[in-house]
């Protein structure tokens, strides 16, 4: 009987592919780029909060200026920018019934 050599590979000799790179599981390190100052976002994320945390506040925020000064009734808006307005709102309002079903 005759043995066929066949110079192709048809799977990978290796199979480590990352997924999350950048990531760590030693309870969670998680790396998104380069900053200007590590040591104060390190200091922010431990005494202010996560930045899902400051960006809600940042949210709530916008949400008094836009009923404030009553963005979605101006007139000098196009269109397009009360519908940017009215979708930011809606995510807010999103996020608050996600909240307060956590609570």
């Amino acid at each position: 009987m005759e043995s066929v050599h066949m110079p192709i590979q048809l799977a990978p000799s290796s199979l480590v592919q990352p997924i999350l790179p950048n990531w760590s599981f030693n309870l969670f390190s998680v790396n998104l780029g380069a900053t200007s100052n590590a040591q104060v976002e390190q200091q922010a994320l431990e005494q202010v909060g996560s930045y899902g945390k400051q960006i809600g506040h940042l949210a709530e925020a916008l949400e008094v200026v836009i009923q404030k000064l009553r963005l979605l009734e101006n007139k000098d808006l196009s269109q397009g920018e009360r519908d940017a307005l009215h979708v930011f709102l809606g995510d807010v309002a999103a996020v608050r019934k996600i909240k307060s079903r956590h609570s």
